[in-house]
């Protein structure tokens, strides 16, 4: 398989798997804060009750793709270099 194409599997791999964790984990922490609404609450009401929260949960939102995608890399790299 080419160089790129491991890149573009890796990437839409990595960003499907971790934007899912990270779209659980970020529910969670707004549930965990008592946001009212909890997993009904949107990213406005989030930080209109806690702004803090809010950034967590943000954060959290954009880590989780780019978290997903690191894994999928070393993951691959760690396969080539056992064959």
């Amino acid at each position: 398989m080419s160089a790129r194409r491991q890149w573009l599997v890796d990437g839409l791999v990595g960003i499907a798997i971790g934007g899912l964790v990270g779209a659980i984990v970020a529910v969670n922490i707004v549930i965990y804060a008592g946001i009212e609404r909890g997993y009904e609450a949107s990213i406005p009401d989030v930080f209109r009750q806690n702004a803090l929260v809010g950034v967590l949960t943000v954060g959290t939102l954009i880590a989780g793709p780019v978290v997903g995608v690191l894994v999928m890399r070393r993951r691959r790299r760690r396969g080539e270099n056992v064959e």
